[in-house]
């Protein structure tokens, strides 16, 4: 490709052959006997028994420096299932269909067992029925439609050459008692993660480079773009070197069909279908505007039917071949692969009050920034597959969506508490009370926890097109202001994350081609619930009580709307734009409950 050449000069189709012990081969995870995963850890408390070193740390025991470090490999999988729990896989029947129409509905052989399917051609009123049985695995398995030359497919797949994915992981924190039972404790915690699991299309077009002008395919198509974007003249489109040089045959091939034809491909401004002395990259240009934001299409259009011409690399024969950029088997093969990275830092300080005078609870904030190129392992949703879950667009510069982690947020605070009310028998107040009074007013308690986080990252989808990868969108690329992400309510009075949605949705462009655009650039509202509980509790004997329990979630009744899950703001295209359609917190539910321990 970097030289001028091509995948297909040579094809050899990709086959399918059984893997597994029971066939002579290796498990598709080989055996990690090299793995080492040291764990290495320290532990000081520091004291002095006067001065400022005595007001820092205090005496002995009253202070704890700790660090640690470790590299820990990870158990996956989960987003493998996934994959091909939606998107099937090869080999596997995960299917069983009989035909519409073809049987009533009271004769249709039933599934009686997890592991036996119906007898083959037999229904339960003693017809015949053909395909009610799917045929079993033949010994030697024949490559099935979508791998045949030229099928042009879309599959989902594994690289046989997965590794266990690892992490560097590393802590230091002081803690410090502080009397009346409190502690404070401050720690920097961080994990650096390598070959981590992610998705990356290993049919992409190539990125082909022009041996004579230096050029690459996605510079060349992207100054296309730019000049259709423009309006610009085709009789001012100059020539550029990749078209001329590659494409020769291009030269007179306007409009690729007769003029006022249907299959006119023509759409550059200023085109003349009679015209018969436009250059190669005029040529290209008139084709190419048909498909601005589109990309592929154009170069679909290009390689697989030669309109206006197919590419002549060096070394090809006059009038070049088709499929000299995509793959003939595959238009899109997505593959899970070890090729991850992440990084995560964080600060986190913890005020604690241990059990006393009936009170206990936990404070922690954290100041955190987490980094990957692609979270969708972790973040496998409703979308996964279909572009909306951060899988590499383009295979050549898989960094270029490296960005903070879809998780991510940079401030954190939480808390959770239990208070046993100091009333009744035994408490602060009324210790000597009788058993009535005891019984309406002691044993009563609330409990609590509290979670805030500052806003979560989306991405603006582009839409319907794709200029960089047949199968998966992009990203929009931000070019101006888009005014305070928030919630605002619409002409119609529904809640949109923009205020001007005008102004918001003109300031993203399409990606070019050879981009991803940009992931995560955007911050929605965060996340913020209040749970809270109440109890009573009667003790009957000394080994017999009653507890009565009356728990709210979510006490407020907020909402916190999801930008990134919301459908209609993800595209340019999209009606709505910016409007919210999913939620990151629950309407409030109660629960009550009445429990007798003995």
């Amino acid at each position: 490709m970097r030289q001028g050449s091509t995948l297909n000069s040579s094809p050899t189709p990709v086959s399918m052959a059984l893997s597994g012990q029971a066939n002579g081969k290796k498990p598709y995870w080989g055996w990690d006997y090299k793995d080492f995963a040291p764990r290495l850890a320290f532990a000081y408390s520091p004291h002095a028994d006067s001065g400022f070193l005595h007001k820092l740390f205090g005496t002995a025991g009253k202070s704890s420096i700790r660090g640690g470090y470790g590299l820990y490999y990870d158990h996956f999988g989960e987003g493998i299932v996934n994959s091909f729990d939606k998107n099937g896989s090869f080999g596997l029947t995960t299917q069983l269909v009989n035909s519409a129409g073809s049987q009533d509905v009271n004769c249709t052989p039933r599934l009686t067992s997890l592991t036996l399917l119906p007898p083959a051609n037999t229904d339960f009123c003693g017809q015949q029925v053909v395909g009610a049985q799917p045929p079993s695995l033949p010994g030697d398995i024949t490559p099935p439609t979508g791998f045949d030359p030229g099928s042009f497919a879309i599959y989902w797949g594994l690289d046989d050459k997965l590794k266990t994915p690892y992490s560097h992981v590393f802590d230091f924190s002081i803690t410090r008692e502080l009397g009346r039972n409190y502690i404070l404790e401050a720690s920097y915690v961080g994990r650096l993660g390598h070959r981590l699991l992610q998705e990356e299309d290993l049919a992409m077009p190539l990125d082909i480079i022009d041996p004579g002008s230096k050029m690459d395919y996605f510079t060349a198509a992207t100054m296309l773009t730019k000049a259709a974007n423009a309006g610009t003249d085709i009789n001012q489109v100059a020539p550029i070197g990749y078209w001329e040089n590659l494409f020769p045959g291009a030269a007179h091939q306007l409009g690729f069909g007769p003029p006022g034809s249907s299959n006119n491909l023509g759409c550059a401004p200023g085109d003349n279908l009679n015209a018969t002395n436009y250059t190669a990259t005029q040529a290209m240009y008139d084709m190419y505007s048909c498909f601005a934001g589109n990309e592929t299409s154009g170069l679909f259009v290009a390689d697989l039917f030669c309109l206006p011409a197919c590419a002549q690399l060096p070394g090809q024969p006059a009038g070049g071949q088709p499929f000299n950029y995509f793959d003939d088997q595959f238009s899109s093969l997505y593959s899970w692969r070890s090729i991850g990275n992440s990084a995560y830092h964080a600060a986190q300080l913890t005020l604690r009050h241990a059990m006393s005078s009936g009170l206990q609870f936990d404070l922690n904030y954290t100041f955190s920034k987490s980094i990957d190129i692609g979270s969708n392992a972790e973040r496998i949703n409703e979308f996964e597959g279909f572009g909306f879950a951060s899988q590499v667009i383009n295979s050549w510069s898989p960094n270029q969506l490296r960005a903070v982690s879809d998780f991510d947020t940079t401030h954190q605070l939480n808390a959770n508490f239990v208070y046993e009310l100091p009333f009744g028998r035994g408490r602060r107040f009324g210790a000597g009370m009788g058993k009535v009074a005891n019984a309406l007013i002691g044993g009563w308690g609330l409990s609590g926890i509290f979670h805030w986080t500052s806003g979560l990252p989306f991405s603006m989808g582009a839409g319907a097109g794709w200029p960089t990868n047949w199968q998966l969108q992009g990203e929009a690329v931000q070019t101006g202001p888009t005014g305070k992400v928030g919630v605002f309510r619409d002409s119609s009075g529904n809640p949109n994350m923009f205020k001007d949605t005008n102004q918001a949705s003109g300031a993203f462009r399409f990606p070019y081609p050879g981009e991803s655009g940009q992931r995560n650039i955007l911050r929605g509202p965060g996340f913020f619930e209040l749970d809270d509980g109440l109890w009573k509790q009667w003790n009957i004997t000394e080994t017999k009580l009653v507890k009565f329990s009356w728990e709210v979630f979510n006490v407020t009744n907020a909402v916190r709307f999801d930008a990134a899950q919301s459908a209609n703001q993800f595209a340019l295209t999209f009606g709505n734009f910016g409007a919210y359609s999913n939620t990151l917190s629950k309407p409030r539910v109660m629960q009550f409950s009445l429990r007798v321990e003995f």
